[in-house]
């Protein structure tokens, strides 16, 4: 019995390092093993992820549009001062009087509810797909600002 369970364990050894080196040798280095972090993904997109202290410093530079990706319920209940409601889930209706009113070369910040939502993270990369070129993405969203006692506005 244990020599049938060591050659099944060498058998699943081999295939094991069998793929791996398989993978490997793909082109563009195979697909991942582990998925690297959704900050890092956005970066390689294009797109910068900032700290809530990143966000407090840009928040008071005119320069950059706060874009909120929750619901416009969620947006209506409080936001960071100046945001505009943009819900991701209205993307299209929303995206050619955007154009119409917002340069492409503006500097946007998108949020969403915080870490778990996806929301802003998927904004971000429909504005840049649309030809928004500087987009910076708040990780944290609405969750760390407010958690940190930051103003908000109503």
């Amino acid at each position: 019995m244990k020599k049938h369970f060591l050659r099944a364990l060498a058998i699943l050894a081999a295939g094991l390092v069998g793929a791996v080196a398989l993978n490997a040798a793909r082109p563009a280095g195979g697909i991942h093993l582990v998925r690297p972090p959704t900050d890092e993904l956005v970066r390689q997109a294009g797109i910068v992820p900032v700290s809530l202290d990143t966000v407090k410093l840009l928040l008071a530079d005119k320069r950059f549009l706060f874009l909120d990706a929750r619901p416009a319920n969620a947006y209506r209940r409080g936001r960071i001062p100046g945001a505009t409601s943009f819900p991701e889930e209205e993307f299209q209706e929303r995206i050619r009087a955007f154009e119409d009113s917002v340069a492409f070369d503006r500097l946007l910040v998108t949020y969403c509810d915080g870490p778990e939502c996806q929301a802003s993270e998927m904004l971000s990369k429909e504005l840049q797909e649309a030809g928004y070129k500087s987009i910076h993405w708040f990780h944290g969203g609405w969750y760390e600002w407010s958690q940190a006692k930051e103003a908000i506005e109503k």
